[in-house]
């Protein structure tokens, strides 16, 4: 189903807050926000790793894995959602799931920081 330009810009409005709440640590605002963003435009990736950040920072990680995985699907080359689906199995004690997630990313930008960082720590376990 084609969306309009108006439902875009409304999404994308409320992906914009959702990424300001969130960095004002206000993640369960951030996550309502997210989720409206994704109801008004299910094909935007950026939105769907969003929503698997606020998820996890909630500690609901198997909502935020699910979120993650359709940012990829989306979007298979999403760097964040790769280095996020990384940090989620890491904290549920899935290393070979972790490392490949982190390789995946360091595969697409082997510059990221994050996930190099990430993949140290991940590696000392």
């Amino acid at each position: 189903m084609e969306i309009s330009d108006a439902q875009k810009k409304q999404a994308l409005f409320w992906l914009d807050y959702s990424q300001q709440l969130s960095n004002s640590i206000r993640y369960a605002e951030a996550l309502t926000a997210a989720q409206r963003s994704v109801k008004l435009d299910a094909s935007n990736a950026e939105a769907w790793y969003a929503l698997g950040t606020c998820q996890a920072m909630l500690a609901h990680y198997e909502e935020a894995l699910k979120d993650f995985e359709q940012a990829l699907q989306l979007d298979p080359q999403n760097v964040t959602a790769w280095d996020g689906k990384a940090w989620v199995e890491g904290i549920l004690g899935h290393k070979e799931a972790a490392l490949a997630a982190v390789n995946k990313a360091l595969e697409i930008e082997p510059d990221y920081r994050e996930a190099r960082q990430r993949k140290k720590r991940l590696e000392a376990l």
